[in-house]
């Protein structure tokens, strides 16, 4: 049943946990916490998911990873100093082994480029995903909704599926101030 109009649900606002200078949300889950690092005042929203593997998850200094994000760390990740993860993103540092096929899938291996990269001050919007192996340059910006499938530049702007560059901030920046 719903409210009256005009009325407000209270909701109990459930508290961050705090270990040392981290702020981490209680419904967030953390799998293999030995293996995920956080930096100094980093933030791990409302249902977020961080996965570590055989391989670390490494979150830098001030970076925030909001609400409902999934990071599969299966062959790693690292995430740099005051990098903010908007809603949804989904990182997955790894894949299935598809181009066999004398087994399913599931049980067949991985296949992997490598640790997926994210430099400092880099701006992710909501509904990413970011894929296997991927390196992202300091102070780029991905817009919302983008696949991000090959690296991305120091300061480029992209967008799209699959991602391309828009343009680069640093070269806009340089034609503005002349």
């Amino acid at each position: 049943m719903g409210l009256p109009i005009g009325q407000r649900a209270k909701m109990r606002m459930l508290p961050c946990r705090r270990r040392g200078d981290v702020s981490i949300h209680p419904t967030a889950i953390l799998s293999r916490r030995e293996m995920i690092h956080l930096g100094k005042r980093a933030q791990v929203g409302e249902y977020a998911i961080i996965r570590a593997h055989e391989y670390p998850v490494e979150i830098g200094a001030f970076s925030q990873v909001g609400p409902f994000v999934v990071i599969l760390g299966g062959f790693g990740v690292t995430i740099g100093e005051n990098v903010m993860i908007a809603p949804h993103v989904v990182i997955a540092a790894g894949n299935h082994d598809y181009k066999q096929i004398e087994k399913p899938m599931r049980f067949a291996g991985n296949l992997s480029r490598g640790p997926i990269v994210i430099e400092e001050n880099v701006w992710i919007g909501a509904n990413v995903t970011i894929t296997d192996g991927v390196r992202i340059g300091r102070d780029a910006v991905i817009g919302a909704n983008s696949v991000v499938t090959r690296d991305v530049e120091a300061f480029d702007v992209v967008g799209g599926v699959a991602a391309r560059v828009l343009f680069n901030r640093k070269q806009l920046h340089m034609r503005r101030t002349g």
